[in-house]
């Protein structure tokens, strides 16, 4: 990551550089300095390189417009919560029953969560915290421990990535309701950058993405 920022802006730190999906796209704060092709240009190479890492992705993707009828505001942010940490965990149970089968010892994770404000943060927190000790509707925890840390994006490349792989999955998303012939270059580089990524997701046992790797609510 930082070879890559360093790529694009040779007289900038790398670690003064935040790789955000949005401001890239929308050519904000030193991305102004690309233009838009040569900002798509980093974002699809920022794609590139996030399937050459050694990663797997789980995300959870609710559709606001069905909820609103039956879900407030504050429901539908602890749902996107609730079916992520499931999907955390079923990775977390799947992997390690691999490693239990093999006769090694099994892996524990912690949560890592991009910092927004205190107040904000201590709400999450108390969500995570309750889904750590008692589980969720569906899932009893093994394998996450502690408090979930709250950090500043800016200062760390795994964040980024997670920023620009969030960006991809809600757009692509938005993108499958839209007639291809309206897509614009910026829908190019998502549809693209799906396939490029597509592989670093969970997948099911059958080999599918969707209900594993990407959740999708309601």
């Amino acid at each position: 990551m930082n070879s890559l920022k360093a790529k694009w802006f040779p007289h900038i730190e790398p670690s003064n550089i935040e790789l955000h999906a949005w401001h890239i796209i929308n050519q904000k704060g030193i991305f102004k300095l690309l233009g838009r092709k040569k900002s798509l240009d980093l974002l699809e190479e920022s794609f590139h390189l996030i399937a050459q890492i050694d990663c797997t992705f789980v995300a959870s993707v609710i559709h606001k417009s069905r909820c609103y009828s039956r879900l407030s505001t504050d429901d539908i942010e602890i749902w996107s919560h609730r079916l992520l940490f499931e999907r955390i965990c079923k990775y977390l149970a799947k992997e390690n029953a691999k490693r239990i089968s093999a006769n090694q010892t099994p892996e524990v994770g912690i949560l890592l969560i991009d910092s927004i404000e205190t107040k904000y943060d201590n709400k999450i927190r108390r969500i995570y915290r309750d889904y750590l000790r008692t589980g969720t509707y569906y899932i009893t925890n093994q394998y996450l421990i502690e408090d979930p840390l709250f950090v500043d994006s800016q200062y760390r490349n795994m964040s980024q990535i997670v920023d620009i792989v969030a960006h991809l999955v809600n757009r692509y998303t938005n993108l499958k309701t839209k007639p291809k012939a309206t897509w614009n270059d910026i829908d190019d580089v998502i549809a693209r950058g799906y396939q490029i990524v597509k592989s670093r997701f969970d997948t099911c046992p059958n080999g599918q993405i969707f209900g594993c790797g990407i959740k999708h609510f309601p």
